[in-house]
Parts: C-alpha cells; structure tokens; sequence
C-alpha cells in the first residue's frame, strides 16, 4: 500500500529535481524518496533535543511550488523518523538536504546507478520500561541482538 503526501519546496529546488528526473530518467516521487532514504540511511540529519519544529522560510505564495510523493511504508516510516529526530518539516529536509547532500547524493547514487528499489525493509522498534522510565528504540536494519531475541537461538547467527 502506498501513502501519498504533498509539500511545498522552493521553486529553484523543484528546478533542480526536475533536471536531474530528465536526466536520470526518474520520476519526482522515486527520486525523492531515494534522495530522503540517502539522507536517513546515511546520518545526514543530526539528533535534535529540547527545540521546537523547524519550517522552511516562507518568501511568498510565488516562490514555492507543491509536489506530490509516493511512499511506500518503509520510506513513510524513515521520514517519520528524520521530522521526529531532526524537528524539521518535511519540506524542511527537502530544503536543508538539497543545499547540503544533494550533489553528493547525484554523485554517490545517480552517477553510479545505485538505486535498488529492493532494498530489504528491516524497520524493528522496541519498548522497554526501566526505572519506571519509559525508552523507544528505534532500529532502521536488524542488529544481531534482534536476530537472536526473534528466532531465539544464539548460535544460528553466530558467524555474523
């Protein structure tokens, strides 16, 4: 199942994904997504504590344009993650991810045509009480530890 949302980027950004989606023969959604999975997979948004929520500037209703995106759960989730973890609006990443990755992400995924819409999906959380203080893990892959609590057997995994 898909998930559809809509935000509202700069003009000259919008620009610049359109070039590179008839470039690299990309639509906008796919190319989005692979850009804001680059930025997630890759730590390129620090941890954010004790701030309230970042937007973009505002310049006036003519210096934005509103794009649509197709998600699939994994990437809904990922981006979940990066607003909650850095504070900053969707189109807020957007914006601070093209002014600072973007070239690095044409470079290190585009130009090598490094995108694989397969990439396994191991998103896993945990809920734990300790201390009467309540903590959310949040695990974008599997770690060993989480292999062995899910098939319960330690040896299996042990040349990992």
């Amino acid at each position: 199942m898909k998930c559809e949302t809509t935000t509202c980027i700069s003009k000259e950004h919008f620009i610049i994904l359109n070039c590179c989606t008839k470039k690299y023969k990309r639509n906008s959604s796919v190319l989005l997504t692979s850009f804001l999975r680059y930025i997630a997979e890759n730590q390129k948004i620090s941890f954010a504590v004790n701030k309230r929520i970042s937007y973009r500037k505002r310049n006036g209703a003519c210096s934005w344009q509103r794009i649509h995106i197709m998600l699939n759960p994994y990437d809904y989730e990922i981006i979940l993650d990066l607003k909650k973890f850095g504070k900053m609006s969707l189109a807020k990443i957007i914006e601070f991810g093209i002014e600072n990755f973007f070239q690095e992400f044409v470079n290190n995924v585009l130009e090598k045509q490094n995108t694989d819409n397969y990439l396994y999906a191991n998103y896993h959380y945990e809920i734990t009480t300790e201390e009467n203080i309540f903590s959310y893990c949040v695990y974008w892959g599997l770690p060993l530890k989480i292999l062995k609590k899910i098939t319960k057997s330690p040896d299996k995994f042990a040349m990992w």
